[in-house]
């Protein structure tokens, strides 16, 4: 028997996204991203006539879900009930299935799976079209296996709903370690599908035994480190044989722009670079786009050596270029909403000979391939004890000071004493 449907998860409806911050109608667009990113998945729905969509946890951001949140989600749910789509929910640690989730009256199209193991036959007239299991979270941190509660019950093809952290996967290293499984405990439920959730990046695992266990990723990125497309995975059946497709449904894409200072003479000129390579970036991906993107995201490192190096590295002049390019980039159309402007730049010296002369400098250059490591939990520590804990919780942030701090160390040493 041959149907569709539709896998998403992590929708986090109504979670900001981080670190932003732009003037109306820059604004508007990335608090509407998540709720965009939604509607895109229901229309994919209607428009692929889909006979169910599967949602595998953390439909919402927190715990205590915004009433704008939970509206949304009804009102996506009742235009899926209304074309004859089938929802399946499964809750994960962001959103644990407590009573508030439980007063949202939902259509009777929607199935919302309790925190007991239970499995729907869907069916097709008198046809049985397939299964669908999957358990919720009943609270937030869930460090016990929940894949051995899967079971087959039915030769139908099976579909296996779970919010997971499965080992092996790309990626699983940077979620908290919730419902930990790996691809051996899936397989050995011999069921078809897993439809997963918890990861925010897209990619597939196949299982011993023949099945597979699917992540589609967050439909919406939220900061740097989930640059790129982000979607669902749309899902054709044809008997006991998948065929997935990724399909990118966000509605702000986020980007690293890289930028090396080296070809720059004067900030006129690095000013242009930024914003033609910021440029160049984002209407690449929008070339690539069988839609319009609502607006692009991007954090900028300026890195490399060269002659604009002393005038970038002054936190005043970084602030003033972070504003010009922010207002440059907010103006485009689409909008380009700037979330960091980063200083790697390093001076133009000789590093080889530096190491060969030694001395102070060389020292200054051996630090960064020995000690390095205590010198930043150290630091990471004094942060901490200042009450600088946002900072310290982010240790690319302290790294990349440690660094910068390292580099104007050496410019110094370098520089020699002034007159």
């Amino acid at each position: 028997m041959r149907f569709t449907f539709v896998h998403a998860a992590d929708l986090h409806l109504d979670s900001p996204l981080r670190s932003l911050s732009a003037g109306e109608p820059l604004a508007g667009i990335l608090r509407a991203a998540t709720f965009g990113a939604f509607e895109q998945i229901v229309s994919l729905c209607l428009e692929r006539k889909a006979e169910l969509l599967v949602l595998s946890g953390d439909l919402f951001d927190a715990r205590d879900r915004s009433v704008r949140a939970r509206l949304a989600l009804r009102a996506g749910l009742e235009k899926l009930d209304q074309g004859g789509v089938r929802t399946f929910i499964v809750h994960g640690n962001h959103d644990p299935l407590t009573e508030d989730v439980k007063a949202l009256a939902l259509p009777p199209s929607v199935h919302v799976f309790g925190t007991k193991w239970e499995e729907v036959v869907v069916r097709r007239g008198d046809a049985v079209l397939c299964r669908v299991q999957g358990i919720s979270y009943p609270q937030e941190k869930m460090t016990t296996d929940l894949s051995h509660y899967f079971k087959r019950k039915g030769p139908e093809l099976t579909i296996a709903a779970l919010h997971c952290n499965l080992s092996a996967f790309p990626g699983h290293v940077h979620h908290a370690n919730y419902a930990p499984c790996s691809p051996s405990d899936l397989g050995d439920r011999g069921l078809d599908y897993w439809a997963l959730g918890h990861v925010h990046n897209h990619g597939e695992t196949e299982l011993p035994g023949g099945g597979v266990a699917v992540y589609p990723g967050n439909p919406q990125g939220r900061h740097p480190k989930e640059a790129g497309p982000k979607g669902c995975v749309v899902v054709e059946v044809d008997g006991m044989r998948t065929t997935r497709t990724f399909v990118p449904v966000d509605q702000v894409r986020w980007h690293e722009v890289p930028v090396d200072i080296a070809p720059a003479a004067t900030i006129d000129a690095l000013v242009e670079q930024v914003v033609a390579q910021v440029v160049a970036t984002c209407e690449a991906a929008a070339a690539a786009e069988e839609r319009a993107l609502k607006a692009h995201a991007v954090r900028v490192t300026l890195e490399g050596a060269g002659p604009l190096h002393a005038e970038v590295v002054g936190k005043e002049a970084l602030a003033e270029l972070e504003r010009v390019f922010r207002d440059a980039l907010a103006a485009r159309s689409p909008p380009v909403a700037l979330e960091w402007l980063v200083e790697r730049t390093r001076p133009a010296l000789d590093l080889k000979a530096i190491r060969r002369r030694g001395g102070l400098s060389g020292e200054v250059l051996q630090a960064e391939a020995t000690s390095w490591p205590d010198e930043l939990k150290a630091l990471d520590l004094q942060l901490q004890r200042a009450g600088l804990s946002k900072l310290a919780a982010d240790p690319e942030r302290v790294g990349m000071l440690m660094e910068s701090a390292r580099q104007r160390a050496l410019e110094l040493l370098e520089e020699g004493p002034t007159a």
